[in-house]
């Protein structure tokens, strides 16, 4: 086994898996859903990695970091055997890997072919991504050309890779200072301790209200009798600053489906909140959100690197 995690598009993560296993997944890349492969050393190291992205049979596009922006190095190779002979090297702890392919060090964030109007709104959406804290850097990477209409100039991948690449470090300068326990910290703390109370207690779920309360029955335990979540858009909210919506109900099957259990429920969801140390904002009214405000979100980022 190599002392390692690896990260893909498709999933699930890997610990500790064989050589043959590691060489199968970059082998498989390019597809829909399926272009990327991160490597971490375990025990983790911050900002040490090595990854690589291909679409369809294309090159692949190989990385490693070693620390800091100035450590990021790029190549590039049509060979796949020669990539997974550079993953597997590094994984193994080698050498061999620093001269099997022509490492450049990568000018990281420069978008010389996007215009000052769509590099900013392209920026605008990663850092809205990022600072709400559950996407990872291929998720951010994805929201930006996602949001790009068919009006709109183009963001290419790399593009799209350069702009969240500068976003993200400086996030991660900002998190250094960040106390050990943030706000966003609690609110996963009060999310845990509903998960063990019987509820289906799920955070950043789903786009909306509606989505969410549609689809929260499919994560359901078989002895929880309702459930808690915020979606999307009240992530988006929380990390600008406007406090966070926390939304609940009961199952229908349970008996618990009443003014009165619905706000059983509710009071269990202030409890928790309370009890990880902020404020929740409520009337008892079953049919109405619970707030918790005022809200410092600041919520540290995913592991895996750019």
């Amino acid at each position: 086994m190599l002392e390692i995690s690896v990260t893909t598009e498709s999933g699930p993560d890997r610990s500790r898996p064989s050589e043959g296993e590691l060489a199968g997944l970059l082998r498989r890349i390019g597809a829909d859903d399926d272009h990327f492969v991160v490597v971490e050393r375990l025990p983790e190291e911050g900002q040490v990695f090595v990854q690589t992205w291909r679409e369809g049979d294309g090159p692949f596009a190989v990385e490693h970091r070693d620390g800091g922006p100035e450590r990021h190095f790029r190549a590039q190779s049509d060979d796949a055997e020669r990539v997974v002979e550079v993953f597997l090297d590094w994984a193994r702890g080698g050498q061999d890997w620093r001269t099997a392919l022509d490492w450049q060090r990568a000018d990281l964030y420069a978008t010389p072919g996007l215009t000052p109007e769509t590099r900013a709104a392209a920026e605008g959406q990663a850092r809205k991504d990022i600072h709400g804290g559950f996407r990872d850097f291929h998720q951010v990477v994805q929201g930006v050309r996602d949001s790009v209409g068919p009006e709109d100039d183009p963001v290419s991948l790399d593009e799209a890779r350069r702009i969240v690449g500068g976003l993200w470090e400086e996030r991660l300068a900002e998190q250094a200072d960040w106390p050990e326990v943030t706000d966003a910290d609690r609110v996963a703390q009060a999310f845990d301790a509903l998960n063990s109370q019987g509820l289906t207690a799920r955070m950043h779920f789903s786009c909306c209200s509606t989505c969410a309360r549609g689809e929260i029955a499919a994560e359901r335990a078989a002895a929880d009798r309702g459930f808690v979540f915020f979606h999307f858009q009240d992530t988006e909210a929380a990390a600008e600053g406007h406090g966070l919506s926390v939304r609940y109900g009961a199952y229908p099957d349970t008996g618990e489906d009443s003014a009165e259990g619905r706000a059983g429920i509710g009071r269990a969801v202030v409890a928790a909140f309370t009890g990880a140390g902020l404020p929740a904002q409520w009337d008892g009214d079953p049919d109405r959100v619970i707030e918790v405000a005022p809200l410092d979100w600041r919520k540290r980022l995913p592991r895996t690197g750019g």
